[in-house]
């Protein structure tokens, strides 16, 4: 249903897509953590999105990225719970324009 996507529920819907391989990746890293040749991974989205002018932002993806250093478990203790908040501020936004959707749809507030 094209009137039920728009550019800002791809945009949203390509966010949680990076959350959850952002997520992904943080336990890819924890799990890791007692290898020695082991580099932590990370996810590049915000970035992207940021270096995003001039182009359609629901095309922005997210990126596996290799860094040089190897995971320390606060350091990804504390990606995990950033990503969580994010995940929390998409789905209140989805949740959100759903809601506008269907009190234009209906005439009625939910």
């Amino acid at each position: 249903m094209k009137f039920v996507e728009n550019e800002h529920t791809r945009l949203l819907g390509n966010a949680m897509d990076a959350y959850t391989l952002r997520q992904r990746m943080t336990t890819t890293n924890i799990a890791n953590m007692d290898n020695p040749e082991y580099n932590r991974v990370g996810v590049s989205f915000e970035e992207e999105l940021q270096d995003a002018e001039g182009r359609n932002l629901d095309q922005i993806n997210a990126e596996v990225v290799e860094h040089e250093q190897r995971p320390v478990m606060e350091d990804e203790m504390m990606e995990m719970a950033d990503t969580q908040i994010r995940v929390q501020l998409v789905t209140r936004s989805l949740r959100h324009n759903f809601n506008m959707l269907r009190s234009s749809i209906t005439g009625r507030a939910h």
